[in-house]
């Protein structure tokens, strides 16, 4: 739960290898080959996994190495074609970690890989990982099963996520510091209404433990977790009006639409140093997408959505935060950031 350290090394090393030669998202692969009576999440994300201590949670801890954790949820969409994002995003985790730490954009983070579908027609509408700071994070995403489902109900239950992180999630950010942690919601369909039955079903709690009315699960999230929706702009969410739904809950401030999904990873890095006021500019982020090894197709793209991110934030002023150490290089060892 958010030990160790993420390594540039280890991921050229493990991970690069495994995409070069078309092997990652094994777990995936072998489900769907097993046939549909299969599908099921892998150990490491099933919501319904009880840790040593029997808890149903999932926690972001402080440690030696990590002394002040930030929780960060990245929510992927599994269903149709959205699934191949979560594929983008592993292509560029390097680059994503590149800004949050050599950029010392955000202090000892620690990533928690979750995807949802639709708990009306879905097997496996929801997982989620264990909070981590390491390579581990990687393996979470390698190990998510992309369903590819979703039925013609006009959304999907992203807010079975929701309630997941209302009700089991414990993070020393803010039970020790009272700060929110940050979830991004990579979305295109908006979301339908979830049941007590679902909850039974997919996450294991007999009775709700929270209300599950959508609106009011929308504001709840938001004392605890500081929420951004990635809004992917194809013909789904034109026609759902999606941006929109999103703006109503969570505020326009909370919603970025992405024309390309190409630059998830650099849209989340970008606006997490936005948020925590080590980006104020335009040109600054520029710069610190192409240090990263972002192409220009990519750099162009992700400005474009976080440009009303960076207007908001210098109209409302935010407080910059200090930097840390992490292996970034791929020769091993520390680099200062």
């Amino acid at each position: 739960m958010g030990g160790s350290s993420w390594s540039a090394t280890d991921y050229t090393a493990r991970t690069a290898s495994k995409i070069a030669a078309g092997t990652s998202f094994g777990y995936d692969r072998d489900t769907k080959r097993a046939g549909t009576s299969a599908y099921a999440a892998h150990k490491d994300l099933d919501p319904k996994y009880e840790n040593a201590a029997k808890l149903n949670l999932r926690e972001a801890r402080d440690n030696d190495e990590h002394p002040n954790s930030t929780p960060i949820v990245i929510g992927f969409d599994a269903t149709g074609s959205m699934g191949s994002v979560p594929k983008t995003v592993q292509k560029k985790l390097g680059g994503l970690f590149g800004l949050l730490l050599r950029k010392g954009y955000v202090e000892d983070p620690q990533i928690a890989i979750s995807a949802y579908g639709d708990a009306t027609c879905d097997r496996v509408p929801l997982q989620i990982s264990q909070f981590e700071s390491d390579n581990r994070i990687d393996d979470n995403l390698n190990n998510l099963f992309l369903e590819g489902g979703g039925g013609g109900n006009g959304g999907e239950t992203q807010s079975l996520l929701w309630y997941y992180l209302i009700n089991h999630m414990a993070t020393d950010a803010w039970d020790k510091r009272n700060k929110k942690g940050y979830l991004f919601m990579i979305a295109d369909e908006v979301p339908v209404s979830i049941n007590a039955t679902h909850i039974k079903e997919f996450i294991g709690d007999g009775e709700p433990l929270s209300t599950l009315d959508t609106k009011a699960m929308a504001k709840q999230l938001q004392e605890k977790w500081e929420v951004v929706v990635l809004v992917i702009d194809n013909l789904s969410a034109k026609l759902q009006r999606s941006e929109q739904t999103y703006k109503d809950l969570f505020g326009a401030q909370s919603v970025l639409l992405v024309e390309n999904p190409e630059t998830i990873a650099e849209v989340i890095g970008l606006a997490i140093g936005v948020k925590e006021g080590m980006v104020d500019t335009l040109d600054q982020a520029e710069e610190d997408l192409k240090d990263s090894g972002s192409n220009a197709l990519a750099v162009k793209d992700a400005l474009g959505s976080v440009r009303g991110m960076i207007n908001l934030a210098n109209a409302g002023g935010v407080v910059a935060k200090g930097s840390m150490n992490v292996d970034l290089s791929t020769k091993g060892g520390a680099s200062r950031l």
